[in-house]
């Protein structure tokens, strides 16, 4: 994990947009855990200017899928000259057979390919992303990707469900066999927002999931894997905290997105209460916080280490 992927701002206030900019709400994948699905977000060129016009340290373009739009090079190219640190492309990666395309993006200013990779499995890819022989395409597209941009440019998110979470193993190892290059991956949580809403079955209880993800991570760490994790309450991290997103969004001060986790009656007396913002609010709302524990860790260890992983 790197400073400038991680690091999205100071925190700013509830009033200022946040540095993501919306080029469409059309898709050309109608995946099942979507937490935008049947939310159009698009944003019109004004506001996009306007979000610009801050100059974050870091601007996440997103969508629908935002190689859709003919504009994206334009609009990278217009964040760039802003003077924007770090441009982060949320994406599907379906274009990027295209040596081409991928070369013109990185010229305008693209420093991170962020991939939703949904599964190393054809069939679990096909349900979840909702189409039909694409899956081969795919892996060729992101080969095309890593070929074209660097690894380092490149870093695949896995999102937790109830349909991945059983073979997250065999997901990192697919990963470390076919695409060593890759930066590190992210695993999320699934949201329940968007499409989830209808679809609670999609959210597994944390104690599944948290020993298949903890397996993960030990064998990642074991292939000299890079990973990261978000939405997963520290308490139940032990060992791997440094790897929660949210540790250093709270030694930093940054406030995107922590206000749909929460702090439970649960949480009360943890040692680790400065640096873990608690659970997701939506999956209390289906499943209760029985599931976590007041930790009594020191925090201190987890703070150096945080300190050294980014130099600060």
């Amino acid at each position: 994990m790197a400073r400038h992927n991680v690091k999205i701002g100071s925190g700013a206030a509830r009033d200022v947009p946040p540095p993501n900019i919306f080029l469409s709400s059309v898709c050309n994948h109608d995946c099942l855990f979507c937490s935008e699905g049947g939310v159009d977000n698009a944003q019109t060129p004004d506001q996009i200017r306007e979000v610009i016009s801050m100059r974050p340290d870091t601007l996440s373009i997103e969508g629908g899928e935002p190689t859709l739009s003919r504009r994206l090079p334009e609009w990278v190219r217009l964040a760039r000259e802003a003077g924007v640190r770090d441009i982060i492309l949320c994406t599907n990666g379906v274009r990027f057979e295209d040596a081409s395309y991928v070369k013109e993006l990185c010229d305008a200013g693209v420093t991170l390919f962020n991939v939703n990779f949904p599964s190393h499995i054809e069939k679990v890819f096909d349900t979840v992303t909702r189409t039909r022989g694409q899956f081969k395409a795919r892996l060729k597209a992101l080969r095309g990707l890593i070929d074209a941009a660097g690894g380092q440019r490149v870093r695949l998110n896995c999102v937790v469900h109830s349909l991945s979470y059983m073979t997250l193993e065999d997901y990192a190892r697919f990963v470390n066999r076919h695409f060593p290059e890759v930066y590190y991956v992210e695993f999320n949580m699934v949201k329940d927002l968007g499409y989830v809403m209808q679809r609670h079955y999609l959210v597994p209880r944390l104690r599944d999931l948290i020993p298949r993800l903890t397996a993960a991570m030990a064998l990642m760490d074991r292939l000299g894997m890079k990973y990261i994790c978000d939405g997963f309450p520290l308490c139940l991290l032990p060992g791997r905290e440094y790897a929660a997103i949210d540790t250093y969004k709270r030694m930093t001060g940054n406030s995107l997105y922590m206000g749909e986790k929460k702090k439970s009656r649960r949480c009360s007396g943890c040692t680790l209460g400065e640096l873990c913002a608690g659970l997701r609010g939506d999956y209390m709302r289906i499943h209760g916080d029985g599931e976590i524990r007041a930790s009594a860790i020191n925090p201190a260890p987890i703070k150096a280490r945080i300190r050294k992983m980014f130099k600060r």
